[in-house]
């Protein structure tokens, strides 16, 4: 069974409040160093960050200052062009910041923001990242990628510890191809467990996504399926992911405490075979839709 530990807080929200359709609004009062720290208190000492999530990186440093034990933050290195000598001077640099803001001497994991090839398989980007490692400014290298030729590139470069991938009960091609039953050191770690809030937060829909009828189509099919086991659509969507194997973490982004802890309280659910099944054969159909990228 899962536990807190397996779980990364995503703050992408925190720092962006209008970013996805997850908890639209955050109220009025909201306090986050507040909720980073009663975050904490539920256990949840894994906090992923990125400069991308404008005020993000400042205010864990805010939470960090007076935190025991100190945190275990991810965050990003972003804005790098390929072919660029001037590379590892750029990283050190957005590493550096990163650091300043966050109040901590190293990342423990520092990914790469960007996921096209090109900048995962830079000769003075893996420089930067050996540079980084040496200085004793990241601990753990990281890859945040979509396809499945990133993500063969990530595992077999030697150049990444650490791979976080889009894993949902909408979306299995890559944990299919590239997870289940992986034998690999990298660590995996999973990310858009919900799809930016879709799942939840629907009234949307139509505005933020192109073409919304084949969303909602699905949404009624894993409704109906919930509703046979007697849960919700959500905790059935969390137990799902949370039961498969070969993942190491998982990324939960929310701003809200009660969320939060129902995130945490459906580890503890457990699906009926049939329902897992039926979800896997429903997740590993390939969908244009389960990209963000191709929402407008």
């Amino acid at each position: 069974m899962r536990t807190v530990n397996d779980l990364f807080l995503g703050t992408v929200k925190l720092g962006l409040p209008e970013y996805g359709f997850s908890s639209a609004e955050v109220s009025e009062g909201f306090d986050p160093v507040q909720f980073l720290r009663a975050a904490a208190k539920l256990g949840v000492n894994r906090f992923d960050t990125s400069p991308r999530y404008g005020s993000s990186e400042e205010l864990i440093g805010q939470f960090v200052k007076n935190s025991d034990p100190v945190p275990f933050v991810a965050s990003k290195i972003d804005n790098l062009t390929a072919g660029n000598p001037d590379s590892p001077k750029i990283m050190e640099q957005s590493v550096s910041d990163s650091l300043l803001k966050l109040n901590l001497p190293a990342l423990d994991i520092c990914y790469l923001h960007q996921n096209e090839i090109e900048i995962l398989s830079d000769k003075y980007v893996h420089e930067g990242l050996g540079i980084l490692k040496e200085k004793g400014l990241i601990r753990k290298i990281g890859a945040s990628i979509y396809s499945e030729e990133e993500c063969l590139y990530a595992l077999k470069s030697g150049v990444f510890d650490i791979i976080q991938v889009p894993v949902s009960v909408f979306d299995l091609g890559l944990y299919n191809s590239f997870v289940y039953e992986h034998s690999t050191s990298i660590v995996l770690v999973a990310r858009s467990l919900l799809l930016q809030g879709i799942l939840v937060n629907r009234k949307s829909m139509n505005k933020r996504i192109r073409r919304s009828e084949p969303v909602r189509k699905y949404l009624d099919k894993l409704d109906k399926i919930a509703d046979s086991c007697g849960i919700s659509t959500l905790e059935m969507a969390l137990a799902f992911v949370y039961g498969l194997p070969g993942i190491d973490y998982y990324v939960i982004g929310t701003t809200s405490l009660q969320n939060l802890k129902h995130d945490i309280e459906c580890m503890k659910v457990e699906l009926p075979q049939y329902v897992t099944d039926e979800l896997k054969a429903l997740a590993g159909v390939e969908k244009e839709w389960t990209n963000a990228r191709n929402w407008k």
